[in-house]
């Protein structure tokens, strides 16, 4: 027996077809609902229901010009709350706020208590700017509705963008209990646990919002910050990446990425994806700094300046003093320190305790030549920061140049940056072979593995290691590469960059390289590592090139010198038991080996010149005080001042008026911008004398004066950094540009232009005597390091606590 269903009619199909369509609709099969929708609009094309669900369709898979259109023809057919709601969301998307705010309110006017209108009115009022009414709207919606998981997200990232943390997290972990995975909500739960510290916590939340929404851009992007501040640099260039695939046009995963780059050293990469997320969002404060730090890396100055330009005109007046501090910082870098100081100065207006700026201030203030005006700036960082190791540092180098701190100040001083790297419980080291005899693992620490004086001074020891004796590695704190560098890696067993690294995380690399002794050769300079040092991850440290003293550093066991530069009696003055070498604590290669000898310019002149390539710092009052009365003694002479500051046109007259003082016209005066080496280097063809500094002495422009035929006259002090010359001086034959006294230094100088026959015999014998002194010596001199290394290790094994002693010379050697 058969039948049949009495045939539908069309309103009955149009009225299970809207049935199974929302079905699919809400389950999540989009295209069974398109395809429902769209067949219930070509029987009705004025259907209400199903013009509104295909709005919501297409706002859904992103395309929201045609959500426009259905959800305008829906409200047409019925003036309904949800329409208009949907139809302000549309809009928000289509960012035209101000007609989204319009269809919201019409929403609320024909339901009041509309939770979800409250939820999309606070998502442009978000956009408009009004925080605190956002935030009404959101709790609005959670009071109408306590389970609205989405509108407890939204209240925590509202709090989230007002600073409010705490309430921002009370809302997260409310609206996680109602739905656990809600993505939102672990997004601004991942970000808050990354702003306390707690990196590991924050990806785990952060990987529970992927989980639930893989192709959740903004989540990829927080997790690549939370992966950057732990220092996982490629998983944080990967995650940033990773939103970037999700999102293209993506400003914050453009600067994230960058970020990342940057952070290996691949600024060339990084500048590409910070000048996309510039053009996409011109307004973008951090691109804009991000920016102009990138440049400045990549020593493109002016731009750089502009860019930080941009992101001080981004910021509010309040929050500017980070970006005077930026702008200030390159100004430095780019010798424009009149600027420099202007833009630091501004910083501290806005924040007065801005410590960062406190210290950049001091290093302007040193490049202008005023030692104690930085040093007092140095001083009032560490007033607002007694940890801040930078300017423990800068003041400890700029205590060097000055005159009125001598050996005990710096004593004291270093100590007290000793207390402040006292803090690190060293971790156990490794077992190792303790055989007094072995091959020892030796590793050097220093950001100037380059053209500098640090890579002058120890190339040749380098090279001239003995490989069946010692092992070298290279920790280089720096990512200039030049030629010297190349060199240098040339003679390295092995080199590893610990630029960007963390104290841990360096320590932990040397201690698996199992060194033996871990050598610093930057002390208080540029580019120091002395707080990794604090780690203790060799078993013997020591100080020796770089640094002018002691280091203060308990953990660091010796200090390298020489019997000139620490006379006996002198080692109560450093923190480190002082090895001294018998030739001297330099080893000098040098870098202009073609440039020739000249015979002294005073025969083609007619009038001697004096000079001096010294850094602007060295010109104390007292030297110039000097340096004039030989010029008075000699009214026919002239002085040639050089030093890259000496570019500058204040900092010019200002040294003029110094010596004006002293009855010296600046005529006589000649002061020389910085110009590439070579032609530096011909430049002391122009010297008949070359004339030291006190208390700082030259090291590198001393080697680089007499390497050239140019005698130095040089008056040594107590201080380790006055004495630099005479150590030179004495290996050489030439003690008698040394001189005891002011009164013989005038002398002295005098003496030497009086004569110019006598004075070119000098100028031609300077050269083979310096290529003859031991100082020059690689293999020589190396043996004597490596003789100095043995002993401590030595005593090491032995259990013997670090003390004094002096290598001998092997009779082989002499």
């Amino acid at each position: 027996m058969s039948f049949a269903l009495p045939p539908m009619s069309p309103d009955e199909v149009v009225r299970q077809s809207f049935f199974l369509a929302a079905k699919a609709h809400q389950e999540g099969d989009l295209d069974t609902a398109e395809q429902l929708y769209r067949g219930i609009l070509g029987v009705n094309p004025t259907h209400a229901d199903a013009l509104h669900g295909m709005g919501v369709l297409c706002y859904i898979v992103g395309r929201p010009d045609l959500a426009e259109v259905f959800l305008t023809e829906a409200i047409g057919q019925r003036d309904d709350p949800t329409f208009h709601n949907n139809h302000g969301l549309v809009l928000l998307a289509r960012d035209r706020p101000h007609e989204a705010l319009a269809a919201v309110y019409r929403a609320l006017a024909l339901r009041s208590d509309y939770p979800e209108a409250y939820n999309a009115l606070g998502n442009i009022q978000l956009k408009l700017g009004c925080r605190d009414e956002a935030i009404a709207s959101y709790q609005r919606a959670t009071d109408l509705r306590p389970s609205y998981a989405d509108a407890h997200a939204n209240l925590a990232k509202a709090f989230y963008d007002k600073c409010d943390f705490d309430a921002s997290e009370a809302s997260c972990r409310r609206a996680l209990e109602i739905a656990p995975d809600c993505p939102e909500a672990c997004n601004t739960f991942g970000n808050i646990l990354r702003l306390r510290g707690k990196y590991d916590e924050s990806v785990s939340v952060l990987d529970r919002a992927l989980a639930a929404r893989p192709q959740y851009a903004e989540a990829h992007n927080s997790r690549s910050i939370a992966l950057l501040m732990s220092r996982h640099i490629e998983e944080a260039i990967a995650a940033a990446s990773q939103a970037l695939a999700c999102q293209p046009d993506f400003p914050q995963a453009l600067v994230n990425l960058a970020a990342g780059l940057a952070a290996l050293s691949q600024h060339d990469k990084a500048l590409v994806h910070l000048e996309r997320a510039v053009a996409l969002q011109p307004d973008c404060l951090e691109a804009q700094n991000n920016l102009g730090a990138t440049l400045m890396q990549l020593d493109r100055l002016d731009e750089s300046i502009e860019a930080f330009d941009r992101a001080i005109d981004l910021s509010e007046s309040s929050t500017q003093a980070d970006g005077h501090f930026n702008l200030g910082t390159t100004l430095t870098t780019a010798t424009r320190l009149d600027q420099a100081i202007r833009s630091f100065a501004r910083a501290l207006e806005i924040n007065p305790n801005h410590v960062g700026t406190h210290n950049n201030l001091g290093v302007a203030l040193l490049d202008e030549g005023l030692t104690e005006d930085a040093i007092a700036s140095y001083g009032r960082a560490l007033d607002i920061d007694p940890q801040y190791y930078a300017a423990h540092c800068n003041k400890l180098l700029a205590m060097q140049y000055s005159d009125v701190y001598g050996n005990d100040d710096l004593l004291a001083t270093a100590r007290a940056f000793g207390v402040v790297m006292d803090r690190v419980q060293p971790a156990p080291l490794p077992p190792r072979d303790l055989s007094p005899e072995r091959r020892l693992r030796i590793g050097y620490v220093s950001g100037d593995f380059s053209a500098h004086p640090v890579g002058y001074f120890v190339l040749n020891s380098l090279e001239a290691h003995d490989r069946d004796k010692v092992e070298i590695y290279c920790y280089s704190n720096r990512p200039l590469v030049d030629f010297y560098t190349e060199e240098i890696i040339k003679h390295s067993d092995h080199w590893r960059e610990i630029f960007g690294a963390t104290e841990e995380e360096a320590a932990e690399m040397i201690r698996a390289d199992e060194i033996d002794i871990l050598v610093d050769l930057a002390g208080h300079t540029n580019y120091t590592r002395l707080p990794l040092f604090a780690y203790k991850p060799a078993p013997i440290q020591a100080s020796w090139i770089g640094y002018l003293g002691t280091t203060g550093v308990k953990t660091i066991d010796y200090i390298i010198l020489d019997s000139i530069s620490a006379p006996p009696g002198t080692d109560h003055w450093y923190t480190e038991s002082v090895v001294r070498l018998p030739y001297g604590r330099f080893c000098y290669r040098p870098l202009a080996v073609e440039k020739v000898v000249v015979d002294p310019p005073m025969l083609k002149n007619g009038y001697p010149t004096f000079g001096s390539f010294n850094n602007i710092s060295k010109l104390r009052p007292g030297v110039i005080e000097l340096w004039a009365k030989i010029l008075e003694a000699r009214p026919d002479a002239r002085l040639v001042l050089k030093w890259k500051s000496m570019a500058v046109e204040s900092v010019r007259e200002r040294v003029h008026e110094s010596f004006r003082r002293f009855g010296v016209a600046p005529e006589r005066v000649d002061l020389r911008g910085p110009s590439p080496y070579p032609d530096m280097m011909d430049e002391y063809n122009d010297l008949d004398v070359a004339l030291d500094p006190f208390p700082f002495g030259g090291a590198t422009t001393s080697c680089e004066a007499m390497w050239m035929g140019v005698p130095v006259v040089t008056l040594p002090g107590e201080k380790l950094a006055s004495r630099q010359t005479l150590g030179f001086l004495g290996s050489m034959g030439f003690d008698h540009l040394a001189v005891r006294s002011k009164d013989e230094y005038v002398a002295r100088a005098l003496e030497l232009v009086a004569d110019p026959e006598k004075l070119r015999e000098m100028r031609h014998a300077l050269r083979p005597a310096f290529e003859a002194a031991p100082f020059s010596d690689g293999p020589k001199f190396t043996a004597t390091l490596e003789s100095a290394y043995r002993q401590m290790w030595r005593r090491f094994v032995a259990g013997e606590q670090p003390q004094a002693f002096c290598v001998e010379v092997e009779p082989a050697l002499v």
